[in-house]
């Protein structure tokens, strides 16, 4: 029952939604992150971290902003108490529909990149394609526990799209997604390590340059990804219980 509602809301969100949404998610900010580091370093940016980088970024960034705009679009469109009061949950039905717009956003990624890459002049080479998927799929299920985490934000706050906007940076320099977090000061290195991004990252150049993978940096990776879906699960029950008992999901 839970796979059939998570393809199902998948494909309802593939269906509603527009072209542009997938666009600027999937190929004008991950093109425009890789033209401003290119431009700005150089040589020095050309290679896999700057490629792989930009990628988890646009992935970032695309799971930030659909999680988020999948709940407004539900709450605009007067369905979203519904959905709240379904025997599948509103955890199903928002991993479904936010997956479905992600997916699409994370295809289109890394196509952009590739080509932004190859027109660069510095093509990405990867040694093992199928280490390198596999870990790219972990990636992707990381980002989603954190941009569920996020969605508690949104049914909250109404200042929520500001403060998804402030949360994309901080991921991106303590993730060492551009930036290798070994320049970064010694406390935001210890910080860093709650970040699974950066753990994720570390994993894909492994894979791309045909090294050995770190046991310790899957381990990780694990570790902060089962804390943010631990953490999700119980911050949207507290929220739905707040809501159910207040009757604020109209309001916020």
């Amino acid at each position: 029952m839970i796979a059939r509602a998570l393809l199902a809301s998948a494909r309802v969100q593939l269906k509603g939604e527009t072209r542009l949404a997938g666009v600027m998610a999937g190929v004008v900010q991950p093109a425009v992150f890789m033209a401003v580091t290119l431009l700005a370093a150089g040589q020095a940016a050309a290679g896999a971290r700057t490629a792989i980088g930009c990628g988890l970024l646009g992935l970032w960034g695309a799971t930030v902003w659909r999680f988020g705009l999948v709940l407004r679009q539900e709450r605009q469109r007067g369905i979203l108490p519904g959905i709240v009061s379904r025997p599948t949950g509103l955890v199903v039905v928002l991993i479904g529909k936010s997956l479905g717009a992600v997916l699409r956003s994370a295809a289109l990624t890394v196509l952009t990149v590739g080509v932004v890459a190859a027109l660069a002049g510095h093509p990405v080479h990867i040694a093992a394609p199928v280490v390198f998927t596999l870990t790219a799929l972990a990636a992707l299920v990381s980002a989603t526990t954190l941009g569920l985490l996020l969605c508690s934000v949104f049914l909250l706050a109404r200042s929520a799209v500001r403060i998804a906007e402030t949360l994309i940076y901080p991921v991106f320099i303590l993730g060492g997604l551009l930036v290798p977090t070994a320049l970064l000061p010694g406390w935001a290195q210890q910080l860093s390590t709650l970040i699974s991004l950066r753990w994720a990252s570390e994993l894909l150049l492994d894979a791309a340059a045909g090294r050995g993978q770190q046991p310790g940096d899957w381990l990780l990776l694990a570790a902060t990804s089962a804390c943010y879906a631990v953490a999700a699960v119980v911050s949207l029950r507290v929220v739905l219980r707040r809501i159910h008992a207040e009757g604020t999901l109209e309001l916020v």
